[in-house]
């Protein structure tokens, strides 16, 4: 699977989230949002669950991102947390970091 392009890549990435939470959110973010990463550059996603986020739902994502991480042979950093709890971050570089910068898949 490693041949699939970096469209493919991100909608294999949305298509396995919602396998499992089919209202979640899902945001690139980094340089490979902004356009500035280089060729080995990792992935950075942050998945906004519909529901509370608990070990076994972080756990589940995580496995399944995983799968295709090995799949497409690519490196992915994963950010999860809900919906509702993501606005308590508001005040942070990262929340606006990925509201500047980041693409919702």
């Amino acid at each position: 699977m490693n041949r699939l392009t970096n469209k493919a890549f991100l909608q294999k990435v949305k298509e396995s989230v919602h396998s499992i939470d089919p209202q979640a959110d899902v945001y690139l973010f980094g340089s490979r949002a902004r356009g500035n990463h280089r060729k080995d550059s990792d992935w950075d996603f942050l998945v906004l669950t519909s529901g509370k986020v608990t070990r076994d739902l972080k756990s589940t994502i995580r496995d399944q991102l995983f799968e295709l991480e090995l799949d497409a042979e690519k490196v992915i950093s994963t950010i999860i947390r809900s919906k509702e709890e993501w606005d308590d971050y508001e005040v942070t570089d990262l929340y606006q970091n990925i509201k500047d910068d980041g693409r919702q898949l």
